[in-house]
């Protein structure tokens, strides 16, 4: 089967990452594949072109800003043409809107497969005026009646799912959530704690939450350090730093983009994930790989995987004030506690190994 996926660009992030996992699991399994950029990558985040070149994937790349080029309309229909494509694969809205309208209006592709990977909770995230944030409400809704052209939609959890059939109760969704491999964890140093975080740097991902909590604890006296990754506007970041107690600015590293994942998360005792809204939330579930203590916020879907049993779940900067303390005291005064948290980890990544999940992927390839 030759396949086109189709997403905005290559820059890393969580539906990126899922894709050179799935493209590299696809090519074990004899799948040809190709894969087009609609848009450019944006500059200090790392790329996965690197990677995929060293699989050997062919990458299409299309001129112009997004899905506002005319001309990139006309150059992947002619690509999609010349190729032969079986099957297209798209991973983001804005590639979605692209496939969708190629389908209506070129003979070449209406009969072509179509595959819908949908990633997040798109209209949901706070990270642009109210304008902005009405726009992307109205184009999902729009878009939600694109997906009734495609022949399967694919949700990254049950949240997403739930997400999708409000804004569009026709549409026959699986969900198919990311996979992660288990890493060697590294031995802890009760005595020198490090908690970290890593994502992108926006209001979403409640960062200042966070750091309002690291102002109740004297980082210094409690040989706690902080590790904040991820990249963000300068403006923001500068506002951040600008919110941290006198006492704890030695403490906490601003690390900017990280592209060694596996160094980070080794120097990292315990994660804090406070984001208010996620399609899933790939990187708490690295972070369970690399057997990390989780606190994250209490809603869908991080507390399907992070609960009482297996880390700490907080409500709001006092609750979160409280489990960190809680964190940190288990750690070192009652590590029994972390050891169970630890073992139902790994019982509930069981449910998260690539040979669970890969098949499914292979299941709505299949079907007709």
């Amino acid at each position: 089967m030759l396949i086109c996926h189709v997403i905005n660009s290559l820059n890393r992030g969580g539906a990126e990452t899922h894709l050179l996992d799935l493209i590299k699991e696809q090519l074990q399994n004899d799948y040809s594949l190709k894969i087009v950029a609609i848009g450019p990558d944006t500059k200090n985040i790392i790329s996965i072109e690197s990677e995929l070149k060293n699989l050997g994937v062919e990458i299409k790349r299309l001129n112009g800003p997004r899905m506002f080029n005319v001309l990139s309309y006309f150059s992947l229909a002619a690509f999609i043409k010349k190729q032969g494509f079986e099957l297209i694969h798209s991973h983001q809205p804005r590639s979605d809107f692209m496939i969708f309208l190629l389908k209506k209006i070129s003979r070449n592709i209406s009969n072509v497969r179509w595959i819908v990977s949908v990633h997040g909770k798109h209209d949901t995230y706070l990270e642009k005026n109210i304008i902005s944030n009405n726009f992307r409400k109205i184009f999902m809704k729009r878009l939600s009646k694109c997906w009734e052209n495609a022949s399967s939609v694919i949700a990254i959890s049950d949240e997403v799912k739930e997400w999708i059939i409000n804004l569009n109760s026709s549409l026959n969704v699986v969900v198919i959530p990311y996979w992660v491999n288990k890493n060697i964890p590294k031995e802890i140093d009760t005595n020198n704690l490090t908690l970290g975080f890593l994502g992108r740097l926006n209001k979403n991902k409640g960062i200042e939450d966070f750091l309002e909590a690291l102002n109740s604890i004297n980082l210094n006296e409690n040989n706690l350090k902080v590790n904040i990754g991820g990249y963000g506007n300068n403006d923001y970041i500068n506002k951040l730093v600008r919110t941290i107690d006198d006492n704890n600015t030695t403490n906490i590293n601003f690390l900017g983009y990280v592209e060694d994942r596996k160094k980070f998360f080794n120097e990292v005792d315990i994660f804090v994930f406070p984001s208010y809204s996620e399609g899933l939330g790939l990187v708490l579930l690295e972070a369970m790989s690399y057997s990390k203590i989780c606190l994250t916020r209490d809603i869908k879907p991080m507390n399907t995987y992070i609960d009482s049993d297996t880390g700490y779940l907080f409500e709001n900067v006092d609750s979160l004030i409280d489990k960190l303390n809680l964190a940190i005291n288990d750690l070192k005064k009652d590590y029994s506690v972390i050891e169970n948290k630890l073992s139902n980890i790994d019982k509930k990544l069981e449910k998260s190994r690539v040979e669970k999940i890969f098949p499914k992927f292979q299941e709505v390839y299949r079907y007709e």
